[in-house]
C-alpha cells in the first residue's frame, strides 16, 4: 500500500512542476493580488492532492486546477478579510466569468512557454538571475538588493523592466497569442 501513495505523491509531483508557473499566471490574470499568489497556488495544489482521487486522468490537469483556483478566489471575494488577497472585488468578478468562457485560452497552452524560454534565454546573465531569483528561488526583492547589491527599490524596477522585455519578445514571436 505505501507503493501507491509513493506512486501518487510522484506522480502528483510531476503535475506540480508541470503546471505552477501558469497556475501562477492564470491567478494573476483573475485579478490574485501579487502578494497572495503563491499562497493561492499552494491552497489550489492542497485542494488537488486531497481530491486527485476524484481527477479524471483523461481530462486536462491544468483546467482542473484552474477551476479549483477560481473556487478559491471566489471564496476570497465572500470573505471579508481585513487584508484582501483580490486587487478589486468588480475586476476580479469580471475576469473569473472571462477565464470561465474560455478556460483554454492561448496565454496557457505550451506555446507561450517555449517562446519565453526562448526569450529567458536570450536575457543578460544577471537579468536572468535576477528572474530566477524572483520566480524560481521566490526569494523577496530585499533578499535580491543583498545579493546583486542593489537597493530593494532597483530590484522591484530591473524586474519590471525584465518583465516588459520578456513581454515583448513573446509577442514578437507568437504575436496572435
Amino acid at each position: 500500500m505505501a507503493n501507491d501513495k509513493d506512486t501518487k505523491r510522484a506522480e502528483f509531483a510531476s503535475f506540480v512542476a508541470e503546471h505552477q508557473a501558469s497556475l501562477r499566471s492564470f491567478l494573476r490574470v483573475i485579478g490574485v493580488s501579487q502578494d497572495s499568489v503563491d499562497d493561492l497556488a499552494q491552497e489550489t495544489f492542497l485542494v488537488a492532492f486531497r481530491e486527485l482521487d476524484h481527477f479524471d486522468k483523461d481530462e486536462d490537469f491544468g483546467k482542473w486546477l484552474r477551476g479549483i483556483a477560481r473556487n478559491l478566489t471566489r471564496n476570497e471575494l465572500r470573505k471579508n478579510a481585513r487584508r484582501a488577497r483580490i486587487l478589486d472585488q468588480k475586476l476580479t468578478d469580471h475576469l473569473l466569468s472571462e477565464a470561465e468562457k474560455d478556460c483554454s485560452r492561448k496565454e496557457y497552452e505550451e506555446v507561450d512557454y517555449r517562446a519565453l524560454r526562448d526569450c529567458l534565454e536570450h536575457l543578460p546573465e544577471k537579468s536572468r538571475k535576477l528572474i530566477a531569483g524572483r520566480y524560481a528561488d521566490e526569494w523577496k526583492s530585499s533578499f535580491l538588493a543583498d545579493q546583486f547589491n542593489m537597493t530593494a527599490t532597483a530590484v522591484r524596477l530591473a524586474l519590471m523592466r525584465i518583465r516588459r522585455q520578456l513581454k515583448i519578445c513573446v509577442e514578437s514571436k507568437y504575436p496572435n497569442a
